[in-house]
């Protein structure tokens, strides 16, 4: 599909407000959506990418539509640019491309980390999508699931099966490097093994944590990018940081002391976690090409509970073989991820009151996730990928009802309220049920994400037991109505990095990943952090203090 030469310049020109769109942009915007999804993000960039604004122009589709539609509820044109405008507003204060000293001792610190990524496409035309997968990092004492190599360069540590001899050994370097595909051993682990479920058409399969981070890794070999969602729960104050990362490779501990320059004991943490579970190191790195707030993440605490290997007992156990609304109806944070065709990925937390976050629902054997959306940032991030990508994974990280670490996965699409008003009118209604902090009734969902799950792969370990801390229960700005804690937009101190720029980014990523083997650049990196990671130390360290 190609436009008349110069039609690009003549939209703009007809639009004199970049944020809002003119009669001809606007049929450009319905045939991109007409197209086959896996070309819109194409069609996206080259001909609908609002003038200076950065991030991908597949959110600058979705910013229109909405900004239309709410035009035509208030019978006021004026306002199809109120979308636009805020999202460029959240791009300029907070949308990066580098670390700020702030965001990198978070991440370096953070005990836990959400990996969401996207495997190679499959199937032609209408029917082409890149699979979801997704797996949670933990800390392993010391040593925590990210590593900030500098301003530009994050990696995440796998801690892979150590191979039984030579053969063993030379097949996973060539898996790594990209040159064959994974041992057959790998292969096993990440298929998993069949169960039960009591969902009619879908799979469900037990596997271990070893399995998700082997998905995560062969998806993210295949398309060079990976999403990063670095957490601290048990931190008040903390957001959640959202990194996506490009040029991913897999490096093993030599290879990445060469590459940065790295002091022998700066991977000394990683190498005795290794050692631990008797495992071999690697890491997949690659450079920033995103960072920004996940401003959900302090709307709740999480204390520990006391360590126990037992699993949950009944009536908390949950399993396949039973409904999936009895483990939905426990949660007030779902993680979704999500991919564009050109394989960029996003991670978030979704929030709501307990039993809010999302839904289960059922039409004739199939079954679906319904998550709510409430209006945000603007970006519409996840929205814009599943419209080029309609596929999307869910993760439900239960650590304070089931122990459970579940992830649903499936074709998804983005629906409107009325949609789900007409079809699942007991879900809506449970959604109007809630009330502002001063009674009155909350906002409906701006929009809905349906997820169909064709797949659920449950963890085998338990996950660690959490505890909710009463002084700050499950709430959200939106979804739970009450709205008791609000976004902090300066937490990461965006402000003292540059806006981004999307050339320099093209330029970055034709270079592949960022290398520094005269550490340079690591070296300014650890002075420049210094401060910020010995005041965030101590902040930890006073928070663990009453729990010894």
């Amino acid at each position: 599909m190609r436009a008349p030469a110069a039609s690009l310049e003549a939209l703009r020109a007809a639009s004199p407000h970049p944020s809002r769109a003119g009669g001809a942009r606007s049929l450009l915007f319905s045939l991109a959506s007409a197209a086959p999804p896996a070309l819109r993000e194409r069609l996206a960039e080259k001909w609908l990418r609002r003038s200076e604004a950065p991030g991908p122009a597949a959110e600058h589709v979705l910013q229109h539509a909405l900004g239309a539609r709410l035009a035509r509820q208030s019978g006021d044109d004026e306002k199809t640019g109120v979308v636009a405008k805020g999202a460029d507003n959240f791009y300029s204060r907070q949308y990066r491309q580098f670390l700020n000293p702030t965001m990198g001792v978070f991440a370096q610190t953070a005990t836990m980390a959400v990996l969401g990524v996207g495997g190679a496409p499959r199937g032609r035309l209408w029917r082409r999508r890149r699979p979801v997968v997704m797996a949670m990092s933990e800390a392993v004492d010391q040593a925590g699931p990210i590593l900030v190599l500098d301003h530009q360069t994050a990696a995440t540590p796998l801690f892979l099966p150590k191979p039984k001899d030579a053969r063993e050994e030379a097949r996973l370097e060539r898996w790594l490097a990209r040159r064959a595909a994974a041992p057959v051993s790998f292969r096993r682990m990440m298929a998993g093994e069949k169960m039960r479920c009591d969902e009619r058409g879908v799979r469900a399969t037990l596997g271990s944590a070893l399995g998700a981070a082997l998905h995560v890794t062969q998806a993210a070999l295949e398309s060079g990018k990976l999403a990063i969602l670095a957490l601290h729960p048990y931190d008040p104050d903390a957001m959640g940081l959202h990194i996506t990362l490009f040029g991913v490779e897999a490096l093993s501990p030599h290879d990445l002391a060469r590459d940065y320059a790295l002091e022998a004991s700066a991977l000394e943490p990683w190498r005795q976690a290794a050692e631990r579970k008797n495992a071999v190191l690697y890491f997949l790195v690659g450079g920033v090409e995103e960072a920004f707030t996940q401003c959900s993440q302090n709307l709740f605490v999480k204390r520990p509970a006391p360590a126990t290997t037992k699993r949950a007992a009944w009536p908390n156990a949950w399993s396949p073989s039973l409904p999936l609304d009895l483990l939905l109806g426990a949660q007030f944070e779902i993680f979704q991820a999500t991919v564009s065709a050109s394989g960029l990925p996003g991670v978030s937390p979704r929030n709501g009151d307990i039993g809010l976050a999302g839904f289960v629902a059922h039409r004739g054997e199939r079954t679906f996730v319904l998550v709510p959306y409430f209006t945000g940032n603007a970006v519409h991030g996840h929205a814009a990928k599943i419209w080029s990508n309609p596929f999307s994974a869910l993760l439900i990280w239960d650590d304070h009802t089931t122990r459970s670490a579940t992830t649903l996965c499936g074709p998804a699409q983005v629906v409107s309220h009325l949609w789900v008003e007409k079809r699942f009118p007991l879900i809506a209604a449970r959604i109007a049920d809630r009330r502002r902090r001063n009674g009155a009734s909350a906002e409906s969902p701006e929009y809905w994400f349906a997820q169909r799950v064709t797949d659920i792969h449950v963890q085998d370990e338990p996950v660690r037991l959490n505890l909710l801390d009463p002084a700050r229960p499950t709430c959200s700005i939106h979804a739970a109505g009450a709205a008791h804690h609000g976004k902090k937009p300066a937490y990461f101190a965006a402000e003292s990095q540059a806006p981004y720029d999307m050339v320099w980014q093209h330029e970055r990523e034709a270079e592949g990943r960022p290398r520094d083997p005269s550490g340079v650049s690591r070296r300014f990196w650890e002075w420049e952090s210094a401060p910020a990671l010995e005041a965030r130390r101590a902040h930890l360290q006073r928070l663990a203090a009453p729990f010894g």
